[in-house]
């Protein structure tokens, strides 16, 4: 997990540099953008152009990206790219005020599979039952024409605790909409309002970037998938996916 207090306005990261660690350079943050690269020109343009917008790095910027941008730092042809998944994952991090949240990886799918084994119920419903290679597969499912890039599977913590597990597809099915492939709370915590407050901050943190709805499917007739969903405001929109196993319900809610 990227530690952003020492990601610089670029998307770089001081910390390691060789000049940092003999003392030629007391690196960008600490120096507050003048460096000796910038010498002779004062601070680093790219840092007094952050500070003038009030960004925390140029990913993160209203006016991400601009030409500024591939004009000066020349010395990365993906910096657009770059700074797009950096800004992905900053934002990822600030989903919740109360939880923890990252990425999740393939190490972390014990702890997946230990969260969804406990919810019988759910997979009574969405079968088959769950198992370390079905997580696995669903860490990379993806709808067509989407790329990795557009899918966060995600990790919510109270502390060191796992407490609930969320797959979410950015720009989907259009640019102004966040689809929800899977969401699931520890049954140690459902019916306490975890799960209500964690869809409540997702789509006040959605809003402030800009999206206008929130997408997602249930499994037709699970009473609790479409209890809890409702009761958070989604809409069924009259659509349905059928699959092999079951039919999916597809529901929005406005942001």
């Amino acid at each position: 997990m990227t530690d952003f207090t020492t990601v610089t306005a670029c998307g770089e990261c001081c910390t390691g540099c060789s000049k940092k660690k003999e003392g030629i350079c007391l690196g960008c943050i600490e120096a507050d953008g003048c460096v000796p690269e910038w010498a002779e020109s004062g601070m680093c343009k790219i840092h007094a152009c952050c500070k003038e917008h009030n960004a925390r790095f140029c990913g993160v910027c209203n006016e991400f990206p601009c030409e500024k941008i591939t004009q000066i730092i020349s010395w990365d042809p993906d910096i657009v790219r770059n700074l797009s998944v950096l800004r992905d994952e900053y934002m990822i991090q600030r989903i919740s005020d109360k939880y923890r949240v990252r990425i999740l990886s393939e190490n972390d799918i014990p702890d997946v599979l230990a969260l969804c084994e406990k919810n019988d119920f759910y997979y009574q419903y969405c079968p088959p039952y769950v198992s370390e290679e079905s997580i696995r597969g669903d860490m990379s499912a993806l709808p067509p024409e989407k790329s990795n890039q557009d899918k966060f599977y995600i990790g919510f913590y109270d502390n060191e605790a796992l407490i609930a597990v969320m797959d979410l597809i950015k720009e989907f099915p259009d640019d102004k909409t966040i689809f929800i492939g899977f969401f699931m709370t520890d049954v140690l915590v459902q019916g306490k309002g975890v799960g209500t407050g964690i869809i409540t901050e997702l789509c006040e943190k959605l809003s402030q970037w800009g999206y206008l709805y929130v997408k997602l499917g249930w499994v037709k007739g699970n009473p609790q998938a479409e209890h809890f969903w409702k009761k958070n405001g989604f809409v069924e929109t009259g659509a349905e996916n059928k699959t092999k196993d079951y039919m999916v319900t597809i529901a929005r809610r406005k942001i």
